[in-house]
């Protein structure tokens, strides 16, 4: 009989088809893999990029290149690796372990210095074992094993040694996540992860919580109560410093803990060449992302400066982050609203096709013969007709900009006789999918983006890119006037009737301001719109300032939107016929 292989299954082996040879078009199929793994983790995940194609780490999930860099196509084994972190930082992001991890040390402000560098590794070594008992019972669970299993046992360290930060949450996580206990290690360890595994349990209880909102209130809560024992514990050791440079422990086989890559690879591809697994280094090479996002068929995210934008050196700069959207909507269209929409566009249609019936030039020397017009031979020889046909000068260029701060996420109460329909971005988001369904094939340009601001940056998701729709998770800010002056510098100028509709619910809080985009757009000979969609008093009296009459419409409910986007768009694309 033969003996069976040690070697872990390759996962992604039974999905990932697409693959190439070549460098650039392998790693453009292994991004779009990657991402529509992110889409289907969630929608608050966070846009998946090569390092080298993006700068900020913290804005993105960086998958780095370095570890399959020279082997194409990618072996399936190492891409497992690349999708347990997308699916860690994905699910990291949906829970918000920043905000946690920021609100937990903001209670442990007044730790001692010789123990503060503990924190951080010990609230990053209980949030993967809440990930990880989060994604149980999931397909992502397998990945999350494999990439656990590689990343703690490549920086793994003598456990004979002194502790230091990193190996306390390093055995941690070995012990609860993998099952792997050392058979032997320093003193110190002892009684510190004894009180650490005590408390495994109640993480893994969080994850079972129904609502995400009392998961991340249970685990601000936990952690600043598990480090005031942990301290006890630290503060008895002997005043060393944490030694980083301590030597890593490895035998012939490779890290302990997982099978060495390289011959995971050599078995898996035999024939081709290997790859040496380096430590994390540089990303893509610049002609080499830009030739990813050719075969994406995609821009580099954008960033825009107010101050750049409007030409006064003396603006406020605000980053502006323009981004295509990852997260697919899984919204289906309002049958009712898309035939109401419909029949607009083909009305426009019937309109365009009356004017150019209509511009016809009789009586000339030359063109095409007018039989209305023939019996003049004898007189003059002006028999012929021209007509003219009217070029895009009746096509819009519709961009819906809609604020997807964190006021939109919240559950309204609907106005009276109105349906229930679920949360504002929902609504909202329907109404975009019906509003693109109806618009296709019309020739008019539809761009949908959504708004929020974070950290002081401005971020503009493309939604609708054609043909696609993609989806965000509201939250943050209100830049208002901020993105309707970015949206108004992409707008293109084929177009001689562009418009700009605003959707919102409540009024700017950050950025620039609202004037200094409408006088933006003003010179640009864009009109601006703004629907308020269930505006309070104070907001509706700040819109009023800076939107003349006829740009601003106050809806009673976000569930009103649809039929003000329909008179809206029936006013402004009829209207200019007559």
């Amino acid at each position: 009989m033969e003996a069976k292989s040690s070697i872990p299954k390759a996962y992604s082996k039974f999905w990932r088809i697409n693959r190439s040879n070549r460098e650039a078009t392998e790693l453009a199929l292994g991004l779009r893999a990657a991402r529509k793994v992110a889409g289907h983790i969630g929608r608050n995940v966070k846009p998946v990029f090569w390092k080298g194609m993006a700068e900020n780490e913290s804005r993105f999930i960086l998958l780095d290149p370095n570890l399959i860099k020279g082997r194409y196509p990618i072996p399936h084994k190492t891409y497992d690796l690349l999708v347990g972190q997308v699916v860690l930082e994905g699910l990291s992001a949906i829970e918000f372990q920043e905000w946690v991890k920021e609100k937990t040390l903001k209670r442990l402000s007044g730790v001692d210095e010789q123990t503060r560098p503990y924190i951080e590794p010990m609230v990053r070594g209980a949030e993967n074992i809440y990930i990880n008992q989060l994604a149980k019972n999931q397909i992502w669970s397998f990945y999350l094993m494999d990439y656990f299993s590689y990343i703690l046992s490549r920086n793994f360290r003598d456990p004979d040694l002194p502790p230091t930060p990193e190996s306390v949450s390093d055995l941690w996580q070995q012990k609860s996540i993998l099952k792997q206990v050392s058979e032997k290690h320093h003193p110190y360890y002892e009684d510190l992860l004894d009180t650490l595994e005590a408390y495994t349990d109640r993480i893994r209880s969080i994850a079972w919580l129904p609502v995400m909102s009392q998961r991340r209130e249970a685990r601000i809560k936990l952690y600043p109560e598990m480090w005031q024992e942990i301290e006890k514990i630290i503060s008895r050791w002997e005043g060393f410093p944490p030694n980083p440079g301590a030597v890593n422990w490895y035998d012939e086989n490779g890290p302990q803990g997982y099978p060495d890559l390289k011959e995971n690879e050599e078995r898996e591809d035999e024939g081709d060449p290997t790859v040496t697994v380096e430590d994390i280094g540089g990303g893509l090479d610049p002609k080499l992302a830009e030739d990813v996002s050719v075969i994406l068929d995609e821009k580099a995210p954008l960033v825009l400066n107010s101050a750049v934008a409007v030409d006064e050196p003396g603006a406020q700069p605000m980053e502006t982050r323009i981004e295509k959207g990852q997260v697919p909507a899984d919204m289906a269209p309002d049958e009712v609203q898309v035939r109401r929409m419909r029949n607009l566009f083909k009305k426009q249609e019937l309109l365009i096709r009356q004017l150019r019936r209509r511009r016809l030039r009789r009586g000339l020397a030359e063109g095409k013969l007018d039989a209305l017009r023939l019996y003049r031979a004898p007189v003059d020889g002006k028999i012929f007709k021209q007509k003219q046909i009217p070029g895009p000068d009746h096509l819009w260029q519709i961009c819906i900009v809609a604020d997807a701060s964190a006021s939109m996420s919240g559950r309204e109460e609907p106005a009276e006789g109105i349906k229930r329909l679920g949360r504002p971005w929902e609504i909202a988001e329907k109404s975009f999918v019906s509003l693109a369904a109806a618009a296709r094939g019309t020739g008019n340009l539809l761009d949908i983006y959504a708004y929020r601001a974070e950290r002081n940056v401005c971020l503009l998701t493309q939604l609708h890119d054609g043909k696609n729709l993609y989806s965000v998770s509201p939250s943050g800010r209100t830049p208002s006037g901020q993105a309707i002056m970015a949206v108004g510098t992409l707008l293109k100028k084929k177009y001689k009737n562009s418009i700009i509709v605003h959707i919102t619910d409540g009024a700017a809080n950050c950025g620039a301001g609202l004037g200094t985009a409408l006088d933006f757009c003003r010179r640009q000979n864009i009109e601006v719109f703004t629907l308020g969609c269930g505006c309070n008093r104070p907001t509706r009296d700040f819109l009023k300032e800076f939107f003349p009459p006829g740009h601003l419409y106050f809806l009673e409910s976000i569930h009103f939107l649809a039929d003000g986007l329909e008179q809206l768009l029936r006013q402004k694309i009829l209207g200019s016929f007559k």
